[in-house]
């Protein structure tokens, strides 16, 4: 019969533990997949607010004027 050491078992414990996740991709692409997210991101932000959406909000600022008055 063997014993083990506590430094054998530390091992043994790393070896069976789930591999960590590892970005997959080169840092090339990740910076080319970053810098595209900022171009769409804003491409969406220089976007006019929708009238339909604007009209909403007046609406639920005139609620909420309401019902600070009672």
């Amino acid at each position: 019969m063997t014993q083990l050491s506590s430094k054998d078992m530390a091992r043994d414990q790393e070896d069976d533990a789930p591999e960590t996740s590892k970005p997959s991709l080169s840092a090339d692409s990740q910076a080319f997949i970053g810098l595209k997210l900022r171009e769409l991101y804003d491409d969406v932000v220089a976007e006019p607010v929708p009238d339909r959406l604007l009209e909403l909000l007046g609406k639920l600022g005139e609620d909420e004027d309401k019902s600070k008055s009672k």
